[in-house]
């Protein structure tokens, strides 16, 4: 986890080197998801809500995915 521009980002990187970032801040309720290294996801530890490393939603009860901060804030 990281801070861009103020707000906290989850930052991948993956095995070939390339740094993936979306928001922290999970769309159900706001909570803050952790990464699980075994299944390469984003998950919120609040309500079970699952994302790919490029913030798309995989399980709700998510309805929206992750944001993507904007790059250049890094």
């Amino acid at each position: 986890m990281v801070r861009a521009g103020g707000k906290p980002c989850a930052v991948h990187r993956d095995d070939r080197g390339g740094l993936h970032a979306v928001s922290a801040v999970c769309t159900h309720l706001g909570c803050l998801v952790a990464f699980n290294n075994a299944e390469r996801t984003w998950e919120c530890p609040c309500h079970g809500s699952r994302f790919g490393i490029d913030g798309a939603i995989l399980q709700g009860p998510a309805l929206e995915p992750l944001e993507q901060p904007d790059p250049g804030k890094f």
